[in-house]
């Protein structure tokens, strides 16, 4: 890529915004950011792709889930876009810093939101498969050491499960925690056989 490239990158509408929304939101992931710039998803990661190559966001993968964040060459580009929007708008620093408190607090409050939604559908389909697989294993009367070879692949699921719920108390509600007991309760109950 030339240097030039990297220029007209910034010269265009979405790939701006996909910069700010993951400089607001910290550490998200692609499908909020299409979401948050209106755009397609096959477009946002080939943005997102030019943006890596240029250093200005990295990658990681937690479990399954693939996250975005700014390098720290992509908070200095930030800073230098939000100083090139104050001097287009002529505003002065405090007022585009309150609102960008503004909307980082409605941001934090979007991706908590949607980090609940993922963890409640992330405890159902593993509720849904445990309990099912608990059920045919049980109906058919097979020996505890197959249920523990069907059971027991559950456990990282699990473990992820409770970490995540660990760092972060407010993802999970009470019927999430309800389900995660009846989890836990027939995990024990096969592996404990």
């Amino acid at each position: 890529m030339t240097k030039g490239y990297a220029e007209q990158l910034f010269l265009q509408e979405k790939p701006t915004l996909a910069l700010l929304a993951i400089w607001s939101l910290q550490k998200t992931y692609a499908s909020v950011i299409t979401k948050e710039i209106n755009s397609t998803f096959a477009h946002t990661t080939k943005i997102l792709s030019k943006m890596e190559e240029h250093g200005f966001i990295q990658f990681t993968v937690e479990g399954r889930v693939k996250y975005v964040e700014l390098t720290e060459h992509g908070h200095r580009v930030v800073d230098a876009l939000k100083n090139l929007i104050m001097s287009i708008e002529g505003e002065s620093p405090d007022i585009l810093e309150k609102k960008d408190n503004e909307e980082s607090a409605t941001q934090d409050m979007k991706a908590s939101e949607d980090e609940k939604k993922l963890t409640r559908k992330h405890i159902g389909r593993l509720h849904e498969q445990i309990v099912s697989t608990y059920n045919d294993l049980f109906n058919e009367n097979l020996e505890p050491q197959v249920m523990k070879m069907k059971i027991g692949p559950f456990s990282r699921d699990i473990q992820l499960l409770l970490n995540s719920i660990e760092e972060n108390e407010d993802l999970i509600d009470d019927e999430g925690l309800d389900k995660l007991s009846e989890i836990q309760t027939i995990f024990d109950l096969v592996m404990k056989q």
